[in-house]
């Protein structure tokens, strides 16, 4: 101990010494290990503002570019929208003036009464004059065509002046003549005259008679053969003294009446000479309607306007939308602006912290190295004074130096600490064992225990009755499934057999519907017909009645049974051959004989003269008629249309309804059962809709029909606020799921619902929205959805994806994101 003493004495100054180094250590290391942990974090700080930096230098370079490709699209877009405004100008101004120019045709027209009826004699005329003209090349045409009245005034005088001529065909001679004639008699066409140039004589014309007509002076002699030196006047007393005085010459008055050389005198409208004298405007109404449909065509190659309409507003939006493109994007680039500038600061200052520790860093490392130096010196001077002093005892105990036997001395004292708590521990343990196997009653428990083998040897045997019987059960009930199989089979069979009986009847029904909708449009078609005989027979009636024509009938219509409404005819007048059943080509063939004899006795009866006062009022009459006729059918197709148009409309309608009832009543029970199962309730609540008239639902309404779990049947009034809120959930969620909407806005919808439902409600939404969507996708209760929810309750909000809070700022009295 003495010998410890004089070795503590002797290092007592340079222990403190060497204290005091260590503590001043301790300091200096503990200043460096922060250093390098500020170093680090700014480091690491740096790194990621250099990442975020690219990030941001990235994005802005796609925004640059996206906003250059916006900005040339939208150049590109404002071009074609002006160039598009350009041409629906012009189109506009061409189909105005299109419009102006084809109303002033029809002006016209109607002034010429160009839509008067063209009877079916001057048609059939018209087309065997064309067709001559084709095969003959010495046919110049119909008179009508060749030359035609100074003024409009003198249509009538000059159409009286030509009489019969009027509607002559002229030709080149005599043979050619013959050759059209012999043509009209093998197609059984109406005979007509033609005045041949080469070989007519006219008279020679008064030189000093006006000239009132504009013609060919190749066709002269036509000319002058049709009218020769006949006068026309303003009125009848003028023309008297022309004809009756001094010398006479045949003279006709503008209104028609017409003065021979031998005195007599033709007035009024004879001959139906009004409307022949029409036909000198066809030439002109022709050439009107043809410009009429060149001005038509031209309006349907510009297009329509409404289309040009729509494609300039959708460029319009297209140029809108382009240009907040670009205005959004030069946001975002200067938000991005802003912040790579203030990334750039901050790694500025960063940078300077850094350099203004790195020194810092470098002279606490070498004072903590000088300091280890001098730490390590003291030591060793210690450790020399110790040796010293204990050499003796060292080499006594066989050990280099002091510390090395304290360190093993100090080891031992441990290991024999050690092993005697250890057996102490082990002597109280079997000792207190000891104690507790005395205290213990063994024959009781022995008894016990047989008596519980007794019973379970009895339990075992009534299990094993039990097992025996159950094997017995179960054999019984295979056997019975077995035949419940093959019976299930041999139904089977059957339902295959009926399916294909039904699929053999549907198509035996589906060809018996083509037949019959066949037959319906024959049956319609034959209808149509008769209908058009009808017509045809009443107009037959109404020309016979008006030209004083009597029919043959029969008296009392019940003696031959017909049913049919009006006057029966009596065929019985006709030949054998007239009342036999014949083919459409003979009976064709027996109308044209017909109509050429009747065309025979019309053209004797114009010979005659008589007064057709009665056939142009007639005429007059039939055109009024046809007039009603058409407006009444043009009234009669727009009421089809529009009837066609409603219905289709409504039953539109009514498919679309039903479309999307059925889909939304068809999930309207799944989603009701997702936000109502629980653990206790697994298979959740019941929830349908009902129509109240299926035929025609507007005229009614729909009932909803909810029942929560463990919950009887009653009316939706009498649910609880919550089980309203849930049910009227389940309902807009169902909507939704047929035309699913961008997103939703949900405000305190949790407002009347307990944790419990409001929990339900939060998973739904939460398992319906972006991300919860993409991991448990459900196709049976919609697809997913994006909601924005109002909620004041933590245990709604806190399954959001993102939190805005407001929150009121009381020194500015204003509310604040």
């Amino acid at each position: 101990m003495k010998t410890k003493e004089d070795a503590g004495m002797k290092t007592a100054k340079l222990r403190d010494e060497k204290e005091l180094l260590d503590r001043e250590q301790h300091a200096h290391t503990e200043a460096r290990k922060n250093l390098e942990e500020n170093l680090q974090e700014l480091t690491n700080r740096k790194e990621e503002l250099d990442s975020q930096e690219e990030q941001m230098q990235t994005r802005l370079k796609n925004i640059l570019d996206a906003s250059v490709k916006h900005k040339k699209d939208l150049t590109q877009e404002k071009k074609d929208l002006r160039e598009m405004q350009e041409k629906l100008g012009a189109c506009r101004k061409k189909h105005q003036k299109y419009k102006l120019r084809i109303g002033e045709i029809e002006d016209q027209l109607r002034e010429l009464k160009a839509d008067r009826h063209e009877n079916e004699r001057d048609a059939r005329l018209s087309q065997a004059v064309e067709t001559l003209k084709r095969l003959f090349s010495g046919v110049h045409g119909r008179m009508t065509e060749l030359c035609r009245p100074t003024q409009k005034k003198y249509n009538l005088a000059v159409t009286v002046a030509m009489g019969r001529f009027m509607d002559a065909v002229v030709v080149e001679d005599e043979h050619t003549g013959k050759e059209c004639i012999k043509y009209l008699k093998e197609q059984r066409l109406p005979p007509q005259t033609f005045i041949p140039l080469q070989s007519v004589r006219v008279k020679p014309v008064v030189e000093r008679l006006r000239t009132l007509g504009v013609f060919d002076p190749a066709l002269e002699k036509a000319i002058l053969y049709a009218v020769g030196n006949t006068l026309v006047c303003d009125d009848l007393e003028e023309a008297k003294v022309l004809s009756w005085s001094g010398e006479r010459f045949k003279v006709v008055t503008i209104d028609g009446i017409l003065l021979t050389k031998s005195g007599t005198m033709t007035g009024g409208t004879s001959g139906g000479m009004e409307a022949r004298s029409k036909q000198w405007d066809d030439k002109k109404v022709e050439g009107l309607k043809k410009q009429k449909e060149q001005y038509e065509s031209e309006l349907e190659q510009l297009g329509s306007i409404r289309d040009m309409q729509l494609k300039v507003s959708e460029l319009s939006g297209k140029i809108s939308g382009l240009e907040k493109k670009i205005q959004y994007a030069e946001i975002e680039k200067k938000s991005i602006d802003d912040k790579l500038a203030k990334l750039r600061q901050e790694k500025r200052n960063i940078s300077e912290e850094i350099s203004r520790i790195n020194p810092e860093l470098r002279e606490l490392k070498d004072v903590i190295d000088k300091k280890a130096t001098e730490i390590r010196k003291r030591e060793k001077r210690i450790n020399e004074i110790v040796d010293r002093i204990y050499k003796d005892f060292s080499e006594s105990v066989g050990v280099k130096n002091i510390r090395e036997y304290e360190e093993n001395q100090l080891m031992a004292a441990q290991q024999v600490a050690e092993e005697k708590l250890s057996l102490s521990n082990q002597m109280a343990k079997l000792k207190y064992q000891l104690e507790y196997e005395q205290r213990r009653d063994m024959d009781s428990r022995i008894a016990k225990l047989e008596s519980s083998i007794t019973s379970l040897e009895n339990d075992l045997k009534h299990v094993q009755e039990k097992e025996a019987a159950a094997k017995l059960a179960m054999d019984k009930a295979t056997g019975d499934v077995d035949q419940l199989k093959d019976e299930v089979q041999e139904w089977k069979s059957k339902s295959e057999e009926c399916e294909k009986e039904i699929q053999k009847w549907k198509k035996r029904a589906s060809a018996a519907a083509g037949s019959i909708s066949k037959l319906n449009r024959q049956i319609s078609l034959k209808e149509t017909q008769i209908e058009q005989l009808k017509s045809q027979k009443q107009e037959i009636l109404e020309k016979c009645e008006v030209e004083h024509i009597i029919l043959p009938t029969i008296s009392d219509a019940m003696e031959i049974g017909s049913s049919t409404p009006g006057p029966v005819f009596d065929f019985s007048q006709l030949s054998r051959s007239h009342q036999a059943d014949m083919r459409p080509s003979e009976r064709e063939k027996v109308e044209v004989e017909f109509k050429q004899k009747m065309d025979a006795l019309i053209s004797e009866i114009e010979r005659t003269a008589p007064n057709l006062k009665a056939l142009d009022q007639y005429e007059a009459l039939q055109e009024k008629e046809r007039n009603v006729t058409e407006e009444f059918e043009v009234a009669r197709k727009e009421e089809k249309e529009i009837a066609d148009k409603f219905n289709s409309i409504k039953q539109r309608r009514y498919d679309l309804f039903m479309e999307a009832f059925s889909h939304i009543s068809g999930n309207i029970d799944k989603i009701y059962k997702q936000l109502t199962k629980s653990n206790t309730h697994p298979l959740g609540g019941t929830a349908y809709l009902n129509l109240e008239n299926e035929d025609d639902p507007f005229l009614h309404g729909i009932k909803y029909t909810a029942m929560p779990p463990t919950k009887r049947f009653r009316d939706m009034e009498q649910l609880s606020g919550g089980e309203k809120t849930v049910a009227a959930l389940a309902l807009l969620f169902s909507i939704h799921s047929y035309r699913p909407s961008p997103f939703f806005i949900l405000d305190e919808v949790d407002a009347a619902l307990d944790n419990l439902n409001v929990a339900k409600v939060a998973g739904f939404i939460r398992s319906k929205s972006c991300e919860g969507a993409r991991v448990n996708q459900d196709g049976e209760a919609g697809s997913g959805f994006q909601s924005i929810v109002i909620s004041l309750k933590d245990s709604f909000y806190d399954k959001a994806e993102a939190l805005v809070g407001v929150y009121r700022d009381s020194d500015r009295d204003v509310r604040e994101l």
